[in-house]
């Protein structure tokens, strides 16, 4: 979803339109061109959708996050399991003064001790958020659910439909042997030719 692949299939989608026009191309051949130019249509404002989003996470800029929220309120999963029951759904208000509301969310449990976790919003994005420069993530996948772990990854399911964009390092020590993986799941629908940011997904390793 970075400006480098972006520039890649623009140039690819040049390279066979050309050639759908100077040279008889097979049907398959010009089809593609079809269809990547048509997927280059309609995500062309994504790729700046994610890149502000990006930015105002790890800024903690609440104001510019919530312009993205869904209308319907912005799901947390803290971790790769989609739990559309007990997952946090915070409204767009609710995003805008993260800062200030003092009262904390008790919905999930931590992963191997069972402990509730007891956050505010700010302490939550800080945990289970902004635990890594998701901006800077050498693996980036689009519309894949990879399973890592014990953790049922369900994203595909629950967000069927939807495009979403994974941001993932496989570790940060080799000493722990990659067991501190991490990973940011930003989920968009796009309604009236809107980017709206209905789901964060925090991804680590489970027990």
């Amino acid at each position: 979803m970075k400006k480098s692949f972006f520039l890649v299939i623009v140039a690819f989608s040049l390279f066979l339109f050309t050639g759908c026009r100077n040279k008889p191309l097979d049907a398959q051949t010009c089809a593609l061109t079809w269809w990547v130019a048509c997927w280059i249509a309609d995500h062309s404002d994504l790729s700046g959708s994610i890149d502000t989003v990006l930015l105002a996470l790890k800024n903690q800029d609440f104001a510019t996050l919530a312009q993205f929220v869904w209308p319907q309120g912005l799901r947390f999963s803290p971790y790769e399991h989609v739990s559309t029951g007990t997952d946090i759904v915070l409204s767009t208000e609710e995003v805008a003064n993260a800062l200030t509301i003092s009262r904390s969310y008790i919905r999930w449990a931590y992963d191997g001790s069972g402990e509730p976790i007891d956050l505010w919003i700010w302490q939550y994005f800080e945990k289970f958020v902004n635990d890594a420069d998701y901006a800077t993530a050498p693996e980036v996948y689009q519309n894949q659910s990879i399973q890592r772990g014990n953790t049922i990854n369900n994203i595909a399911e629950v967000y069927s439909g939807k495009q979403w964009v994974e941001f993932y390092f496989s570790g940060f020590d080799a000493q722990y042997q990659w067991m501190d993986r991490k990973s940011l799941t930003l989920v968009f629908e796009q309604v009236n030719n809107e980017w709206y940011l209905i789901g964060i997904i925090h991804g680590q390793r489970t027990i």
